[in-house]
């Protein structure tokens, strides 16, 4: 049991570097697809579990906006690889920009699954520990505190005042 625990944090830890690497440098692998590929499904198994657990109909409309989703997020992605795929022969001097781009994409796509992925956690689990000292902080983390704060509050009073017709 602790073998197979230590294991899995070891498999986590390293992940996690290769990770930060492939950020640090910017040029994105084509196994950084997989990890975006992975956090959908993630996103996906989460938010079935969630519409479950609080009692919401799962209707095939559901289903396909999860394939819309991720033709959505995968199709740009595979044309940004073509397209450096061709730079790399066409025009070699813009490779990397081409590659950045790539890869600011799908780390986007992947902060915004991570994002998603938290908030059906928190849903399905509110009320424990783990909600308040991992869920909740990773949410305030990952929207940079943007919810609850007294700016946005003013904004939506805002918002809600009825304006006089003249």
């Amino acid at each position: 049991m602790i073998h197979s625990t230590v294991f899995s944090m070891s498999k986590i830890f390293w992940g996690g570097t290769l990770l930060f690497i492939d950020v640090a440098f910017l040029t994105p692998s084509f196994s950084l697809l997989w990890v975006v590929v992975g956090a959908i499904v993630v996103d996906f198994i989460t938010g079935i579990t969630k519409a479950k657990l609080k009692g919401e109909e799962r209707t095939s409309q559901g289903y396909r906006k999860t394939i819309v989703k991720l033709s959505q997020y995968v199709i740009p992605i595979l044309v940004m690889f073509a397209i450096s795929w061709v730079a790399k022969d066409k025009a070699p001097q813009h490779l990397l920009t081409i590659k950045q781009i790539n890869g600011f994409l799908m780390y986007f796509i992947l902060y915004i699954e991570i994002t998603s992925i938290f908030e059906n956690l928190y849903e399905i689990d509110n009320k424990t520990v783990i909600a308040k000292y991992l869920y909740r902080p990773a949410l305030k983390l990952l929207k940079f505190g943007i919810e609850n704060n007294p700016v946005t509050a003013a904004a939506d009073k805002l918002e809600e005042k009825p304006t006089a017709k003249p």
